[in-house]
């Protein structure tokens, strides 16, 4: 039996069907195939693509996402049967895992949305939360925690964390957090609609995603990581980012600067970075408020 694909005819930003294509293959052929045997798997996907294949393309907003995209069933054995528990494991374990640097990333979150928010306790959502370290940091602090993720193999690890959006009832939140989960969405668009529905008027939105700008192909690993053809599915940049947002009725804000760490090195450069802010180049980690 071979994976199947549903086809994306209109752009996951502003919904224009003129879209031209940068880059495409089969599954089972080039640099791609030599990257998906070699990761780790649950159950290998290597053998359901085999002919299959993959398109990358751009609107003319500069939106580019990837025109094929598992059906749900298949998306379903994507995240229960090809990344496994142990999968997940190994994959964490290599390149993943929530090491120093990650754990003062998310400190670092933490103390700017305390900086912005007034309401105590703050509630926060994390929307595709994965193991729930984010949500660890945010309870430590003293805030209300909420999660959504659709690993079952992640849900497990991460606590009391709902399976969808739609278990969220009429809740709402002072701050929702989508840490490298935009690219993985077949429909960003209505996740991040339906998201603001739950932000309370002055709350805090953030969007962190890998920096796709400049990659248009799968050669190199770098590029491979960056957009996945069965994980990351959209390639943001910058600009994208914010226009996909802004669309959707956000408005980008200037985050605090906040410090975690020892080195008086690292004090210096953070705080050059927060001087030379409007000089500097954009990232795909960005704050936006209703």
């Amino acid at each position: 039996m071979k994976a199947q694909f549903n086809t994306r005819t209109a752009c996951i930003t502003c919904g224009s069907a003129n879209l031209k294509q940068v880059s495409d293959g089969l599954f089972d052929q080039g640099p791609l195939h030599a990257f998906l045997s070699a990761d780790p798997w649950g159950e290998s996907p290597v053998p359901f693509l085999a002919g299959k294949p993959w398109a990358y393309v751009q609107c003319d907003c500069g939106q580019r996402f990837h025109k094929y995209v598992l059906t749900p069933e298949w998306n379903d054995i994507n995240f229960s049967r090809w990344m496994s528990p142990e999968a997940i494991a190994e994959f964490e374990r290599t390149r993943g895992a929530m090491k120093f640097e990650r754990a003062a990333h998310f400190v670092k979150h933490t103390l700017q949305l305390e900086s912005l928010i007034d309401a105590r306790p703050i509630r926060v959502l994390d929307f595709g939360c994965g193991n729930g370290e984010f949500l660890t940091l945010c309870h430590q602090f003293g805030f209300e925690t909420t999660g959504v993720d659709r690993s079952t193999a992640r849900r497990d690890k991460a606590g009391h964390v709902l399976a969808s959006i739609d278990e969220l009832g009429d809740r709402t939140f002072h701050a929702i957090t989508l840490f490298e989960v935009l690219e993985h969405l077949e429909e960003p668009a209505t996740v991040l609609a339906t998201l603001r529905k739950h932000l309370l008027p002055g709350g805090i939105l953030i969007l962190e995603t890998p920096d796709c700008t400049g990659v248009e192909r799968i050669e190199s690993r770098h590029e491979y990581d960056a957009i996945h053809p069965l994980q990351h599915i959209n390639g943001f940049t910058p600009e994208t980012m914010r226009s996909i947002a802004e669309r959707h009725g956000f408005k980008a804000v200037s985050k605090p600067v906040s410090h975690v760490t020892a080195s008086p090195v690292k004090v210096a450069k953070t705080e050059a970075r927060r001087l030379l802010g409007k000089v500097l180049k954009p990232t795909t980690q960005q704050y936006f408020t209703v």
